[in-house]
């Protein structure tokens, strides 16, 4: 808990730095950034007279403070009285042409205001995406520059962001708190009550900070909504870019092609696309290629150029929960993604998965009410720390093991994932690389968790490409090796077979999406006019392929030993279960030509076999796509042997050891080898 006297160790220790959180929210003047009003709460307001003392502050905020409707009467303001201060951002820039720096103020769209040389050295960071503070600025006409009159001139700038950062003090002072103390100071820093939390929801919820702390790390979050996940982004760090839906081009992102200019992966720390699902890419398949290449090597080719750039890139998302976990409707947790992010080799290249879902909801009371680093301050030290190596000194510690055992075990992405994120959780919980064997692991395990989730989605959509790994740990001063347990890693669809064999009732495989399901059949046959009644969605291939399974009964009759006029004297109704997705392709012919022999013979169907596979009129077995994906749902759910086309039988054999160990496949070409592994023999 943060009482008062970790306050008063924490503004001791950090003088300066620090600010009582809980006045930085409901200050009535939100349009500026968080480290703006922190530096001035910090400097300006004391304890004892808070209220009165932020009144003045807000007051002098309202009055300097210049709005785009009112940038043209500014700029007249200025010209008639020769002076002028206003509050807003400075930028500064070197024209190398002509030796001379250049301020640019978007208060009073000007870019071209006269900046000494004197104020560039003194606040070095205006020429890093800028400064607030207080301008005092100057008219002067007769400054005249390639011909052209440059009449703003900054006479003084007063900033209100910490100007210097000592990078090797905050390391040395972090040694002052146990960790548990540090962590509960971070979390106020990022604007949160760490009461709230218990520990893993505060590791996760910091986990947001990591590609704030490490280059070129590729991050996926998603999470109910309310969860505040782009807060940190939008309220820590000026250095990160949000993209709240819209469009997003690569002239945007990466760079622009008409005018050379560089995009936000080349200038940001990190860029954040918000409402991954509804963000609008231009070209997706080119924009996506782009993407893949970049997130593996940290460089892109636009044109003739290749650049290399270290912003890391974070997608995040929403997410339907059931319970504590992702809803069950999802069969792999990419399944939110847009369909054009849900290809392989992008996936793959995905550092971090974060389980949003884990971290509480943002409530009226869930912000922090005691001090925290000044805004402003921790991001400049975030910034900073993404130069320092702290894994170095801590690799000779541990090795990373598969503890599956799996013939291809640990990939080069699995390896490079783990690591980055272990190194980014170092800097922010430990900088000053003083830590525990078990405070290592706790860091190792975190970071085999969150790349251990993308591994296991990838082995769900891709099973035969993708083992089964299990990233693990050895710490190598006692031998100890460990996994990281996922709570969600369990998490299945909850699909139900039926527990004996049963008239009619027939287990098909189907492929939603890119993975496989289960669908079962129900057939009825009762006294009618010969209708085929189709229930549940079915789609127009569907029914032809279940009007070729009648066709193929109906001729076959003899054979099969059923009346010739089942067709005139009998109604065959066919359910699809699932009755509100749609059912669609030929690949269900030999589940409903069971199904309706069975019906109408009054022959049980066996309930521990599904099958897949399209007929023709003929009794042909043909092949079917998606072979894999639907014996891998068959596993899952008990089922204990497939019957598949033979032109299928290589393809699912390239599945892994595990699930073929413990299922039959048996291969046809004829429905009549269907019919008699299926049916239930009165014998």
């Amino acid at each position: 808990m943060f009482e008062f006297k970790m306050n008063t160790k924490l503004k001791a220790i950090f003088s300066g730095k620090v600010v009582n959180k809980a006045h930085t929210i409901n200050t009535g003047v939100d349009e500026f950034p968080r480290y703006v009003l922190e530096y001035l709460i910090d400097n300006y307001c004391e304890e004892e007279t808070f209220y009165e003392d932020m009144e003045k502050v807000v007051r002098r905020l309202k009055e300097t403070f210049v709005h785009g409707a009112e940038a043209e009467k500014v700029r007249h303001f200025i010209r008639e009285n020769r002076q002028h201060s206003v509050i807003a951002n400075l930028e500064a820039r070197l024209v190398e042409t002509e030796d001379k720096y250049w301020g640019s103020i978007g208060a009073i769209n000007e870019n071209f205001v006269n900046l000494p040389e004197s104020i560039v050295r003194q606040y070095p960071m205006l020429l890093s995406g800028g400064m607030w503070g207080t301008i005092d600025l100057t008219y002067d006409e007769t400054e005249v520059h390639n011909k052209k009159i440059r009449p703003f001139k900054v006479t003084a700038f007063t900033p209100f962001q910490i100007s210097v950062i000592n990078t090797e003090e905050y390391i040395e002072k972090r040694s002052e708190f146990t960790t548990e103390e540090w962590i509960d100071i971070l979390i106020n820093s990022c604007g949160l009550d760490p009461d709230r939390m218990n520990r893993r929801q505060k590791l996760l919820y910091l986990c947001r900070c990591i590609p704030l702390l490490e280059s070129n790390v590729n991050m996926l979050e998603l999470a109910p909504r309310e969860t505040g996940k782009t807060y940190l982004f939008r309220n820590i760090s000026y250095y990160a870019h949000v993209l709240s839906g819209g469009k997003a081009t690569p002239a945007q992102l990466f760079i622009n092609l008409n005018t050379g200019k560089i995009g936000e992966v080349g200038i940001r720390d990190a860029v954040v696309f918000d409402e991954i699902a509804n963000t609008q890419f231009t070209d997706p398949r080119s924009f996506v290629s782009i993407m893949q290449g970049y997130m593996q090597d940290a460089k892109f080719s636009r044109g003739k150029k290749e650049i290399l750039a270290f912003a890391s890139l974070v997608f995040v998302g929403n997410i339907d929960v059931q319970g504590i976990l992702p809803h069950e409707k999802y069969y792999h947790l990419f399944e939110p993604l847009p369909d054009f992010l849900q290809v392989i080799a992008f996936l793959d290249r995905i550092h971090a998965y974060l389980p949003g879902w884990e971290i509480p909801k943002l409530a009226p009371d869930s912000y922090s009410k005691d001090f925290g680093f000044i805004t402003d301050y921790l991001c400049e030290i975030m910034h900073e720390l993404r130069r320092i190596d702290l894994l170095a000194s801590t690799r000779s510690r541990f090795e990373l093991v598969d503890l599956a055992r799996t013939q291809a075990g640990i990939s080069g992405r699995d390896q490079r994932a783990v690591m980055k994120t272990a190194s980014a959780l170092l800097k922010l919980l430990y900088p000053d690389g003083q830590l525990a064997d078990e405070e290592l692991e706790e860091i190792l395990m975190l970071s085999c968790e969150l790349r251990q989730r993308v591994r296991d989605q990838l082995h769900l959509i891709a099973p035969g490409e993708y083992d089964q790994v299990k990233l693990g740990v050895k710490l190598l001063s006692n031998g100890k090796e460990v996994a990281p347990n996922l709570p969600d890693s369990k998490r299945i669809q909850k699909i139900t077979i039926s527990q004996k064999a049963a008239v009619g009732e027939v287990n098909g495989l189907a492929v939603s999406g890119d993975h496989g399901c289960i669908i079962h059949f129900e057939m009825q046959a009762t006294k009618g006019n010969g209708r085929i009644i189709p229930l549940g969605s079915i789609q127009k291939v569907m029914r032809e392929s279940i009007e070729a399974a009648a066709q193929y009964v109906k001729a076959k009759h003899g054979e099969l030993n059923i009346s010739a006029e089942w067709r005139q004297n009998y109604d065959v109704a066919i359910l699809a279960t699932y009755m509100g997705i749609p059912k669609e392709g030929p690949s269900a012919g030999i589940t409903v030509a069971t199904g309706i022999v069975s019906a109408l013979k009054n022959i049980p169907v066996r309930n521990d076999l599904a099958m897949t596979g399209e007929i023709t009129i003929m009794g042909k077995v043909l092949p079917v796509g998606g072979i894999q994906q639907k014996v891998r749902a068959a596993y899952d759910v008990g089922i204990k042997e497939v019957i598949l086309p033979s032109d299928n039988l290589k393809e699912a054999q390239g599945l892994p050891g595990y699930i073929l160990d413990e299922m039959v496949l048996t291969p046809v070409d004829d429905i009549s080898r269907v019919l008699e592994k299926a049916l239930v023999s009165s014998g």
